[in-house]
């Protein structure tokens, strides 16, 4: 069964606050967008301002362009799991020191990049999870790329131990696809934070993919 999980994408501390405090109240999990404005021309909420939510289990999703100068804010922030940008400068260095740290990590994979650009790391012990990205880059929102779902299965024959996440685009006539196609953790942005009632559009989804 695939997890939905809400994301933040915000450039607000208050905003970054008040989503917090609502998805602790109907979600066990949060996915937590980073940005410096190289990946996307948003800038999201720095890392050294972000805070977790002890109840909730968080995913770091980092997008700059060099992993390593962030990595230390990001394990200061004690996520669950730290996701970092296969495009990024110097992401297997910072996916090291996440290892030596003993923080759980994670690989991200923007649409134009493949599941082979993962060899580039070496070494497949260095994550255990691997993000999909199939909508618009730092924004809540849009429409899906579901031919994003290829990727799912090279990484199941590559990398059968590892866990697949998915971002972009996701909604309640979507979900169940992304869900059938083997992904694990679904993260949903805009359709929760636009919804009239986020805790039903999260039970719903949550139905759809049981």
């Amino acid at each position: 069964m695939a997890v939905i999980t809400p994301t933040i994408t915000t450039d607000d501390p208050h905003v970054y606050r008040e989503q917090m405090e609502l998805i602790a109240t109907y979600a066990e999990g949060v996915h937590l967008d980073f940005s410096g404005g190289v990946f996307t021309p948003q800038k999201l909420l720095p890392l050294d301002e972000a805070w977790r939510d002890d109840h909730l289990i968080t995913h770091a999703h980092i997008m700059c362009h060099d992993a390593l100068e962030v990595v230390e804010d990001a394990i200061s922030l004690e996520a669950d799991l730290v996701i970092i940008h296969i495009e990024s400068d110097n992401a297997k260095e910072a996916l090291e020191r996440l290892s030596e740290n003993g923080t759980r990590a994670g690989v991200a994979l923007l649409p134009e990049s493949s599941v082979a650009d993962l060899q580039d790391l070496e070494a497949d012990d260095l994550f255990e999870h691997v993000l999909i990205f199939g909508g618009h880059l730092g924004y809540q929102g849009g429409k899906a790329d579901l031919d994003q779902l290829d990727k799912v299965r090279e990484i199941k024959e590559a990398y059968p131990e590892v866990r697949i996440g998915w971002d972009g685009g996701v909604n309640a006539e979507n979900v169940e696809q992304i869900a059938d196609a083997g992904v694990d953790v679904i993260n949903v942005g805009g359709y929760l934070k636009n919804a009239e009632d986020p805790k039903k559009a999260y039970d719903q989804l949550t139905t759809l993919v049981s």
